[in-house]
């Protein structure tokens, strides 16, 4: 009888098959995770942009908008320069919504829903984060971690 060397088919294609399981277990979580650490850098990025806020709000007495916040001609800027409306970080859009005397909003929306996130965030002039999984979150929405 002649012997050949190699593998046959079958199991080839039991090999096959468990790469198959194996990323079909890994892949969601890998997603999952990624979505995650988006949120969870969204999160930061919001109390960063509150702490500006405030500190802006100390010494002027009103708040304000990115442009302002990240301008460096009368001093350090309170946020750095890659800060600007509408600006993408981590799969989420950043927008101060209203910036007044009294008052902001900021608004974290996942660029791409379900993908880069999968939950909407704010903060506000209390500097408590919310979130909404649905759409913009409103000041009744639950905290994060709350």
């Amino acid at each position: 009888m002649n012997r050949r060397n190699g593998f046959t088919l079958i199991e080839v294609m039991i090999v096959v098959g468990i790469i198959a399981i194996i990323c079909a277990i890994a892949i969601p979580n890998l997603l999952r995770s990624k979505i995650q650490a988006n949120e969870a850098s969204a999160i930061e990025n919001l109390s960063v942009i509150a702490e500006a806020q405030i500190s802006y709000n100390a010494g002027h007495l009103t708040f304000t908008t990115f442009d302002v916040l990240t301008d460096d001609s009368n001093g350090p800027p309170f946020l750095d320069t890659s800060w600007s409306e509408g600006v993408q970080k981590n799969g989420y859009t950043f927008s101060i919504d209203s910036a007044n005397g009294t008052s902001f909003v900021c608004y974290a929306e996942p660029v791409t829903q379900g993908v880069s996130g999968s939950r909407h965030f704010r903060v506000d002039t209390s500097g408590i984060i919310r979130f909404n999984p649905s759409g913009q979150p409103t000041d009744t929405d639950p905290p994060v971690g709350g």
